[in-house]
C-alpha cells in the first residue's frame, strides 16, 4: 500500500520519502551517487541531502564526507551547501566550525530564501536568537526586495515569505524585541488560522 501511494518512486528520486532506516540508507546512499561527476547544482543538492539522511542515521563521519564534497562544487546554490553544513555542525555541538561556515555562506551573498531558513533556524535552535533573527530578515528583504508594504496576502500566498517572517517573529519572541509590522502579521496569520481549524 506505502509503495503504491509513493506512485512507485524509488530511493533517489525527488518524490520518495522513507519511512525506515533501511529506506533512509538507500536513499541516502542513492543521493550520494546522483549526477557524479557533473559537478552541477543538482549534485551539491543531492550530496547535502544524502548528508541530512546520514546524520539522520547517525552515521555522522559520514554524513560529513558527504557535506564536505558539496562544499566546493562550483554550481552549487549559493551558501546553500554551506547552510547545510553549518547546521549540521551546530547539531554536532561544533560552533566555532558552523560559524566559519555560516560566515562563508554570507560572503557568497545568497538568493535562495532557503539558504536563509536553514541557517536562520539552526542559530535559533542552538541559541543564537539575534544572530537567526537578522538572517530571517535580511531573507525577506533578499526575497522580497523590501519589507515596507509587506502585508498578510505576501504571507499568505508565499510559502518562503511565512516561513521567514515566522522564523524571525520567534527569534524576536526570544529576545523581547517590541512587535514590528511584521511581528504583528504573523501573529495575525496564526490566530486566522486558529480559527479556521476550530471552524472546521
Amino acid at each position: 500500500m506505502a509503495r503504491r501511494h509513493r506512485n512507485d518512486s524509488r530511493p533517489g528520486d525527488e518524490d520518495f520519502v522513507p519511512f525506515t532506516d533501511a529506506e533512509r540508507r538507500a536513499h541516502a546512499d542513492a543521493l550520494s551517487n546522483a549526477h557524479a561527476g557533473h559537478d552541477c547544482a543538482e549534485q551539491a543538492a543531492s550530496l547535502c541531502q544524502a548528508g541530512e539522511y546520514y546524520a539522520i542515521l547517525g552515521d555522522h563521519d559520514l554524513a560529513e564526507q558527504m557535506f564536505r564534497q558539496a562544499l566546493p562544487i562550483e554550481d552549487a546554490e549559493p551558501g546553500a551547501p554551506q547552510a547545510a553544513y553549518a547546521s549540521f555542525l551546530l547539531d554536532r555541538h561544533r560552533h566555532d566550525e558552523a560559524m566559519a561556515m555560516i560566515t562563508e555562506a554570507r560572503r557568497l551573498h545568497p538568493e535562495d530564501p532557503d539558504v536563509f531558513s536553514v541557517i536562520g533556524e539552526a542559530l535559533a535552535e542552538h541559541g543564537y536568537a539575534q544572530q537567526a533573527a537578522r538572517w530571517f530578515t535580511a531573507g525577506l528583504v533578499t526575497h522580497l526586495g523590501h519589507l515596507t508594504d509587506l502585508n498578510l496576502d505576501d504571507l499568505r500566498e508565499d510559502f518562503h515569505t511565512e516561513q521567514l517572517a515566522h522564523g524571525r517573529y520567534q527569534a524576536r519572541q526570544v529576545l523581547k524585541l517590541p512587535q514590528d509590522h511584521i511581528d504583528a502579521l504573523v501573529q495575525e496569520l496564526r490566530q486566522h488560522n486558529a480559527a479556521t481549524a476550530v471552524a472546521h
